[in-house]
């Protein structure tokens, strides 16, 4: 089950960032334990694996997928943004 509401970015600390899948990808991480901390206190995650949607990660620019947690109650959607400087991540849950 997943929370319902409107969306909302998600910014991961003060960690350099670059274009690349391993910069994005523990952007979305970081990110995504933080957010899930705060709309299932109750439940903390514990983060398996992300898996890009078709095209797959695009360099410098980003994507679109799903995450998945060891508990099937947890993850979700999500797209990624390279906005020149940083990732912006939005969690399209909770």
């Amino acid at each position: 089950m997943f929370c319902a509401g409107i969306a909302s970015p998600a910014w991961a600390g003060p960690q350099a960032s670059a274009p690349t899948v391993e910069s994005a990808e523990q952007t979305i991480v970081d990110g995504y334990v933080s957010k899930q901390i705060a709309c299932t206190p109750e439940m903390p995650p514990a983060f398996e694996s992300i898996t890009w949607d078709p095209p797959g990660f695009v360099p410098a620019t980003g994507g679109s997928g799903m995450i998945t947690d060891a508990n099937p109650a947890l993850g979700g959607q999500f797209t990624a943004a390279w906005t020149g400087s940083e990732w912006s991540v939005e969690y399209l849950y909770c």
